[in-house]
């Protein structure tokens, strides 16, 4: 699944690449074989994965972080002030939708340059150009790949431009020895330096924008006076042949002048996207403009779950490890209740130790299952650094049914996902 990707990426130079998912770093450890030039891990978490790639940035080094389209937002602290503070070497987040999640606000938020890539030759195009916009303008740039994209062939020259022939091939392989500038304007962003950097940054937004006005990645198919703007190919497959469409994969900045030359020649035109209106938000005449847009069904999010015996089951879904303060507050709040969360190893070692240490300290009595897969000993070790010693392995899930009536604080381990 990742063998594509991975190829494209150190094909374009990557010095340095960086993962949570073991399935990337077996791909690259395949890649290292015959490419033994760059350097990959697979950390913790998504957070410290982001924050090793944008070190190696700012030293000059091309890099990538490689991750789902979820575990984007576990990196969201230094992702949103990463537009602002720069790079000096090229900087890729490649993000695999592996569920319905989509990145799309995140670029608008961040100020991140967002390109979308739904096949194999969007997908080199988009990594070929993403690190000629962040060489060329100091600024990482996020790319949503679709998975389906990699059929475990290699990509043809169809629809993108070899690096040799193509006008975005960057002459410095950053091969040269790392080279870390000292400059307090811009790595300590007091406020009078960072108002500098928000009008850099701006000047920078519409350059890119320009720059997106030409990219072969966005297509107009002019059929009739009834117009979709979409940023996914699925959207438009059930629509009449006479309806004309503008495919933009430039999420952020939108293209404008493409877009309001669309709009012009049409009597009406509708913005299909996903559940947040990044399009929409970006389109300063809408006059002709009809928004819908698709909502998603959190797979993860079960309102008023119930299970073995607990009335109030929680889970991550505002974060990772989330469920731990959220058990805890509703606990207190409703010292009756049965309280089950349900978090992950990896989630535990992302946020949930403060979370955990909150929970003791202010002496809070709910069950909390973390979901193993190979690190249940280190977080036991953790938790007994803590003075906590109420743990116990489970063989199966269903053994939680015989602590729904505990009345301390209790942490299960069991291996597998639930």
């Amino acid at each position: 699944m990742y063998r594509d990707l991975c190829r494209l990426i150190v094909e374009n130079g990557a010095r340095l690449v960086y993962t949570t998912s073991r399935s990337v770093g077996n791909a690259l450890d395949k890649l290292k074989e015959d490419s033994p030039a760059f350097h990959h891990e697979v950390a913790i978490n998504e957070k410290t994965a982001f924050e090793l790639a944008f070190a190696g940035s700012i030293s000059t080094k091309r890099t990538a972080c490689v991750f789902s389209t979820e575990g984007l937002y576990e990196a969201l602290d230094p992702v949103m002030s990463s537009a602002y503070i720069g790079i000096t070497g090229g900087f890729l987040i490649v993000c695999v939708q592996e569920t319905e999640e989509e990145i799309t606000p995140v670029g608008l938020f961040s100020k991140l340059p967002l390109i979308i890539a739904e096949d194999a030759g969007e997908l080199a195009r988009s990594i070929e150009f993403g690190y000629y916009l962040s060489d060329k303008y100091q600024m990482p740039v996020l790319i949503q790949a679709t998975p389906a994209l990699d059929d475990g062939r290699r990509t043809t020259d169809d629809g993108r431009q070899r690096a040799s022939d193509s006008k975005f091939k960057i002459q410095n392989s950053k091969l040269a020895p790392s080279c870390f500038v000292k400059e307090p304007s811009r790595w300590a962003a007091t406020p009078k330096f960072r108002y500098e950097l928000h009008k850099q940054l701006n000047e920078k937004t519409e350059r890119i924008r320009e720059e997106f006005e030409q990219y072969a990645g966005n297509t107009a198919t002019i059929h009739g006076k009834t117009g979709i703007i979409t940023n996914k190919r699925e959207h438009v497959q059930f629509y009449e042949e006479d309806t004309s469409v503008l495919y933009v994969s430039t999420v952020y900045p939108m293209p404008l002048r493409l877009v309001n030359d669309f709009i012009g020649q049409m009597d009406e035109v509708f913005i299909l996207e996903g559940e947040y209106p990044v399009l929409e938000m970006q389109i300063p005449e809408r006059k002709k403009v009809r928004a819908e847009r698709f909502e998603r069904r959190p797979a993860r999010i079960k309102p008023s779950e119930t299970m073995y015996g607990f009335t109030t089951v929680v889970r991550d879904t505002l974060g990772g490890a989330s469920a731990i303060s959220m058990a805890h507050g509703i606990k207190k709040l409703e010292p009756e209740r049965k309280v089950l969360a349900i978090t992950y190893e990896n989630h535990f070692f992302h946020s949930g130790m403060p979370a955990f240490v909150n929970t003791l300290y202010n002496d809070s009595s709910y069950v909390l299952l973390i979901m193993s897969s190979e690190r249940e000993n280190e977080i036991a070790r953790i938790m007994e650094g803590f003075g906590f010693h109420n743990y116990h392995h489970l063989s199966n899930v269903a053994e939680v049914e015989k602590f729904k009536n505990a009345d301390k604080l209790t942490v299960l381990f069991c291996k597998g996902i639930i």
